[in-house]
């Protein structure tokens, strides 16, 4: 880890961290979801996790996973499926119903973030927030 601090790189990344909260929560509302259920449906792509598994992925807490997947599963976005391995273990698995909705909130997430970024830029910004992604996930 560096020794040296750069206060406006923290302040950035304080802001980026703020503007991408504001921007999930009014596409979250926008359909009638939370921040933490768009996220927990972004996770699902194509791959059935287990609970603790989507628990690392969104860091929080199995327990508000349980209660995130009851309602996910309510509303018919997403089932509970046995591992075929360990019957013990539960896996979420998106329905077709999930699937449409997570194409969707993934389109409007991708629509609203490069709207308002320069398209000469994107190429340059993923690279780095890839970049920036891997750093930090290596000091959980």
């Amino acid at each position: 880890m560096a020794t040296t601090t750069d206060p406006a790189l923290a302040t950035a990344f304080s802001a980026l961290h703020r503007e991408l909260g504001a921007l999930y929560s009014l596409i979250a509302r926008s359909f009638g979801l939370t921040t933490q259920q768009i996220e927990l449906l972004c996770q699902l792509n194509g791959h059935t996790p287990t609970f603790g598994e989507l628990a690392t992925l969104l860091g929080c807490d199995k327990t508000n996973v349980t209660g995130m997947v009851d309602r996910l599963e309510r509303r018919g976005f997403l089932t509970r499926q046995a591992d075929p391995a360990d019957r013990r273990v539960t896996r979420a698995a998106l329905t077709p119903h999930g699937i449409a909705l997570r194409a969707e909130i993934r389109a409007v997430l991708e629509q609203e973030l490069a709207g308002r970024l320069p398209t000469a830029d994107r190429a340059e910004l993923l690279a780095l927030v890839t970049a920036a992604a891997a750093a930090l996930a290596e000091t959980r």
